[in-house]
Order: C-alpha cells, then structure tokens, then sequence
C-alpha cells in the first residue's frame, strides 16, 4: 500500500472531487439488494431522488469520489448547513460499493472526507445517522464516532420497525 500523510492508500486508488456522472454509480449501489437494507429508500423512484440530493453537493465541492483503478467504487459527502449558527457542524453520507468493502477503501474514504470537513470548511461536529442493525457502525466507532441518541420505530419496511442511531465526532 501507498502511503500519504500517515494514512494507507490501498494500491490503484484515488480521491476526487464527485462530479456529475457519479450519480450513476450511486444509483447502483443504492439499488443492490444488500446495500439498500441500509438505506430509506424503498424504490427506484425514491432512490433517485436520493442520487439528485446526494449528488447536487459537487458544486460545493464537499462531496468525494473514491475510486480504484480509475472506476468510483465509493461516494462521501458533507452536507453543510446554510445558517452561520450552525455552519460549525454536518451531518455526512457515505457508501461504498459491496465490491470493494474490506479492502481499506471505506476507511481511506471516511479519513478523507474528515480531513476535508476540518481544513476546509472548519467543520467542528460531524455527525450521522445509521440504521441501528448496521455494520458500518464499527468503522464509525473506529474512527471515534459516538452514539448521542436512538429512534426505535425510524423505518417500517413492512410490518417490521428498524431504528436509527445518531452518531458524532468533534473534529
């Protein structure tokens, strides 16, 4: 592995901006079976509203692409808040394609998008929310995100509620 400010980069991978034309591998992501258990999306109606949302941050350029060998295989993105009260926190999204899980991408991902939130935008809290059943909630404890609140009944997928937990990070 490479090796850039202390961090692991796996080989053939690289960190952008997202762009445009990401919104189609979003949207592939968010429609496999086993990633859209983790999301509130429950159609493809729906999860392309989602990509519209997700997505329109490149403009602000808060919004990263991670991707191996040149393919995006991972999308992060701040969604900063419009108020100067409250510019000091964001809450964030990321996702990494079930293709390239365990492979350090999601890790080099999530250093990246702190990295941005802190230098760039003087981002002072992060924080998330994530279905309670999720793995991915041992990368965020990893990189010191802690639960401040839980939502028992967030989600009815048939007759079953999944809750949520809110998590944070001070940067």
């Amino acid at each position: 592995m490479n090796e850039t400010k202390g961090k692991q980069i796996p080989p053939g991978v690289e960190i952008r901006y997202t762009e445009p034309g990401d919104a189609k591998y979003l949207k592939e992501w968010l429609m496999d079976p086993s990633v859209k258990n983790w999301f509130p999306m429950a159609d493809e109606v729906e999860v392309d509203d989602a990509v519209i949302r997700w997505v329109a941050f490149y403009r602000f350029k808060c919004s990263l692409t991670i991707t191996k060998d040149g393919v995006p295989c991972g999308i992060a993105t701040l969604y900063l808040q419009p108020y100067r009260k409250l510019a000091h926190q964001c809450e964030f999204g990321i996702i990494v394609g079930a293709e390239y899980r365990n492979q350090g991408i999601g890790t080099y991902l999530m250093s990246s998008i702190m990295h941005l939130a802190k230098e760039k935008f003087k981002i002072e809290l992060l924080h998330l929310q994530v279905y309670a059943e999720n793995p991915a909630m041992n990368l965020y404890r990893r990189f010191g995100f802690k639960d401040f609140g839980r939502q028992q009944g967030w989600i009815k997928d048939d007759s079953r509620f999944v809750g949520r937990v809110f998590m944070e990070r001070y940067l």
